[in-house]
């Protein structure tokens, strides 16, 4: 029979494992700007094998799915809508710049395309194409998004 002391190093050591495996790594922040003012940034997270962005980004609060930046050198882009995001996801033009935005919807699914700042609520439905225009900030960034599909990472921005 073990004895009281050799139970209680048992104890002791079960207790020190179970907690080291809890335990979590700290780390330390440094304070950042507020996220209304941060444009997202522009460096994807990864690149599939086919050379496509994919993974996250943050833009304002939300987290987007990241599908890369173009910039927007005329009046008129294409942006593929799908599930759940915008291709590409930030667009950069020339601050006070008026763009007409083709949403192409290749998904099965209803999508919006909304932009808060200028009023533009626009739904399209599956397979189907809309147009928005758009203005781009006179600085800063503007967050775009699909108000049915937000949270699930479908959030994009147009930055100067």
């Amino acid at each position: 029979m073990p004895s009281r002391l050799g139970r209680i190093v048992a104890l002791l050591l079960l207790v020190g494992l179970i907690g080291a495996a809890c335990s979590s790594k700290k780390t330390t922040t440094q304070p950042t700007t507020p996220a209304a003012t941060t444009p997202a940034a522009t460096t994807p997270t990864e690149t599939s094998e086919s050379g496509e962005t994919t993974g996250t980004i943050t833009i304002g609060s939300d987290t987007a799915n990241d599908k890369g930046m173009q910039t927007v050198s005329g009046d008129e882009i294409k942006v593929e809508v799908d599930s759940f995001y915008f291709e590409p996801t930030v667009l950069q033009g020339t601050a006070g710049a008026q763009v007409t935005i083709e949403l192409d919807n290749e998904s099965t699914i209803l999508h919006n395309f909304t932009l808060e700042d200028q009023g533009i609520d626009q739904d399209i439905q599956a397979g189907e194409d809309q147009t928005v225009t758009v203005t781009f900030p006179s600085s800063g960034f503007l967050e775009f998004f699909c108000k049915y599909h937000r949270a699930s990472g479908m959030v994009g921005e147009l930055i100067v």
